[in-house]
C-alpha cells in the first residue's frame, strides 16, 4: 500500500489548470456569453463530405453493430493520403480515441519509473503530465521570452544524452504554434538515433502545414521515432477524437503488445476517413486562417501586445503583456474574451494565454477597444 498511498500524495499535489479548467468563473445556466478562443468551440466548419456522411448514415443500423473494428477503410485512405510522400503499410498506423490515447499507449511501451525524458517549454502540458503520472523524469529547455519564444535547434541537440530514453517535441508547437523545419526535426531524430533514443514527434496541429514538412516523410529513413496525428484540430473534428500515429515496422509491434481492441467506434473511423476525401477543405482552410491571423496578430502588436514566434497558417498563439503583473486571462475575460491561462504551462506566467483563432480578427480587436 505504500506505493498507492505515495501514488495518491503525488495527485493531491497535481495542477492541471490548462485544460481542467481549475478555478474557471462560474458563468451560470447559460455559459459563457462572449468569444470563447480556447478551442472548445471550432469557428471554420468542417469538411463537406464529414456534412454528407452524417446525412445518409443509417444511425439506427450503426448503433447496434460492431462495424469495421480493424479500421481498414481509414488506414487505407491513411495510406493514400501519404502516398508520394512515405509509402505506408496499414500495419504501421495505430488509431486511437484522440492522438491522445496513441501518446498514452506510447507510455506504456517505453515510459518506467526513473526513466529520463526531454522536451522544451511551453509544450503540450497533458502529455507531459501523463509522463510524470507514468513515472518519467521530465527534463525541459525552456524557450526564452526574450526570443519571442523561438524554438533553436542547435540548443536541443546540445541537451541531448544517451541518458534520455524519449524525447517529445510537439510540432506545430501547443500553444506558441510556432513550426520547426524538417531538416531540423532530421538532426533531432539523426542526433537521438546515434544516442539509442527513441523521438516522439507530435502532429496534432500539423495539418496546418504542408505535407512536406511532416516526420511523416521520415519514417523509412530512421527506426527511433513515432509520429502521432489526429482529426480534432484542422479538421476540427472535435467531438468524434480519432487520432493515429506511425510508426516505423521496428516499433510498431511492441505497440500493439499494449494497444486496446477498438479503442473508438466504427462511425468514428467513418468520419475520420472522409475528411480526409475531403481533398478542398485543408487548403481553403489554411487560407482562412493566415487572413485572420495576419490581421490578428498585427492589431495585438499595435496595442503593444506580445505575441510569441507562430506559424502563420496555424490556429493557435501565445499572446502575452508586457505587465508581468497582469492577469491577462481575468483582464481578457473583463472585455468578454475567453482564453487558456499561461500559467498552465511551463515557462509561462499570468501574463501569457494561449489564444485560439476566432472566426473573425475584429471580433476580438473590437472587445478589447
Amino acid at each position: 500500500m505504500k506505493s498507492v498511498s505515495a501514488k495518491m500524495q503525488y495527485l493531491q499535489t497535481l495542477e492541471r489548470e490548462g485544460f481542467y479548467r481549475k478555478g474557471q468563473p462560474d458563468y451560470g445556466k447559460g455559459g459563457f456569453v462572449g468569444l470563447d478562443c480556447t478551442g472548445d468551440i471550432r469557428y471554420f466548419g468542417f469538411p463537406r463530405r464529414v456534412s454528407e456522411f452524417i446525412k445518409e448514415y443509417d444511425w439506427a443500423t450503426g448503433m447496434r453493430q460492431l462495424g469495421d473494428f480493424t479500421y481498414k477503410d481509414l488506414k487505407r485512405e491513411i495510406c493514400k493520403f501519404w502516398s508520394g510522400f512515405a509509402e505506408l503499410k496499414p500495419g504501421q498506423i495505430k488509431i486511437g480515441h484522440g492522438s491522445m490515447q496513441v501518446l498514452e499507449r506510447i507510455n506504456r511501451v517505453f515510459i518506467e519509473r526513473g526513466v529520463k525524458v526531454l522536451g522544451y517549454a511551453p509544450q503540450f502540458e497533458e502529455y507531459v503530465t501523463e509522463l510524470i503520472i507514468s513515472g518519467a523524469d521530465y527534463k525541459t529547455m525552456l524557450l526564452d521570452p526574450e526570443e519571442n519564444f523561438r524554438f533553436h535547434t542547435e540548443r536541443f541537440l546540445g541537451e541531448i544524452s544517451s541518458d534520455y530514453c524519449l524525447i517529445y517535441i510537439d510540432n506545430p508547437n501547443n500553444p506558441t504554434g510556432q513550426l520547426i523545419r524538417l531538416g531540423d526535426i532530421e538532426e533531432i531524430i539523426k542526433e537521438a538515433q546515434k544516442r539509442d533514443v527513441i523521438v516522439v514527434v507530435d502532429e496534432a496541429y500539423a495539418d496546418y502545414a504542408d505535407k512536406e514538412n511532416s516526420a511523416v516523410n521520415l519514417i523509412h529513413k530512421y527506426q527511433n521515432f513515432i509520429v502521432t496525428r489526429t482529426f480534432t484540430k484542422a479538421y476540427q473534428l472535435l467531438g468524434i477524437r480519432v487520432g493515429y500515429g506511425i510508426f516505423p515496422p521496428e516499433l510498431s509491434d511492441y505497440y500493439d503488445k499494449v494497444d486496446i481492441p477498438f479503442p473508438i467506434p466504427a462511425v468514428g473511423s467513418y468520419l475520420a476517413r472522409e475528411a480526409l476525401l475531403d481533398q478542398e477543405f485543408i487548403p481553403s482552410l489554411r487560407q482562412r486562417v493566415k487572413s485572420v491571423k495576419e490581421k490578428l496578430v498585427r492589431g495585438l502588436e499595435e496595442r503593444g501586445y506580445l505575441v510569441a514566434d507562430t506559424f502563420e497558417e496555424c490556429d493557435i498563439f501565445v499572446l502575452g503583456d508586457r505587465d508581468e503583473n497582469r492577469d491577462l486571462k481575468n483582464y481578457l475575460l473583463t472585455r468578454g474574451i475567453l482564453t487558456f491561462s499561461g500559467l498552465g504551462y511551463r515557462n509561462l506566467g499570468k501574463n501569457y494565454v494561449r489564444v485560439k483563432l476566432p472566426a473573425k480578427a475584429d471580433d476580438f480587436l473590437e472587445r478589447l477597444s
